[in-house]
Formats: C-alpha cells, structure tokens, sequence
C-alpha cells in the first residue's frame, strides 16, 4: 500500500497526454487514470494527441495504436524527432507482434492490453516514475559537474 501511495503521490505532479479514439474506451479508462494524474489532457485521434503534445509539456503519453487520421505509432514517430525521452505507454486491444515490435522501435515504455489491468498498470507507472527519477538525478549530477 505504501507503493501506491508513492506512486500516487509522484504521479498526481504529471501532465499525461491520453490519445483514444473511441469515446466508451476513453470514459471507463480515463476513471482510472483520474486517480493518479491532477492534469489530464484528452485527444481523440493521433492528429489531435500531436497538436495537444506540441501546444502543451507533456510528461507522458499514454496513446491507443488504431485511429483515425494519424494511428499512435505514427504520432510517437513524430513526436520522437522532437522529444526522444518522453515516456510513452501504448494501450491496445491488439495483441500482434507486429504493434510489439514497432513499439519497441519507437522506444516505447511499456504495451498494455485493453482492458486494462489497474496492477499490471502499477507496475508500469513505477517503472516510468523510477526512470524519471534516474532521469532528474542524472541532469542534477551533470549540473554540479558543469
């Protein structure tokens, strides 16, 4: 319990990017996400999640890979010629190793099936919270050395 109270606590200072196409998916997962992020931002296409990730700071993205416009897979490649170290989640109803190995190109965090599994999504937050926190020790150090 205490795990969740940190992840909580660390989380709830993120600005995510949520880009989902479909309106039913979006209201049921986003009842989650509300737990842990204060600042949620929504888009419904790829097209939408690249105009919202250029016009806002985003600390992570959580993106579906079928959509219109612009599908998640294209966004992340854009948005990775901009920024290389933002943390992206891809959340899918599709289980083939093709999504599996394009994520992984685009240096995607993790992949998580739909529906989503709250302590499979724990754990992946952890993850994202633990890197960024090597992340910003990281830049701290090289500032004191600088």
């Amino acid at each position: 319990m205490q795990n969740l109270q940190n992840i909580i606590k660390y989380s709830s200072s993120l600005k995510l990017l949520y880009v989902e196409d479909d309106a039913m998916a979006r209201l049921s997962t986003l009842s989650i996400f509300e737990e842990f992020f204060d600042n949620i931002i929504v888009a419904i296409d790829g097209e939408d999640g690249f105009e919202k990730y250029q016009q806002n700071k985003i600390d992570l993205i959580i993106t579906d890979v079928n959509m219109p416009r612009l599908n998640g897979l294209d966004m992340i490649k854009k948005i990775r010629e901009f920024d290389s170290e933002i943390s992206i989640l891809v959340l899918s109803a599709y289980n083939e190793s093709d999504f599996f190995i394009d994520s992984i190109k685009q240096d995607v965090q993790d992949y998580l099936l739909k529906p989503i599994n709250t302590e499979q999504f724990f754990y992946v937050l952890q993850k994202i919270i633990d890197k960024r926190a090597l992340q910003n020790e990281a830049r701290s150090s090289l500032r004191l050395l600088g």
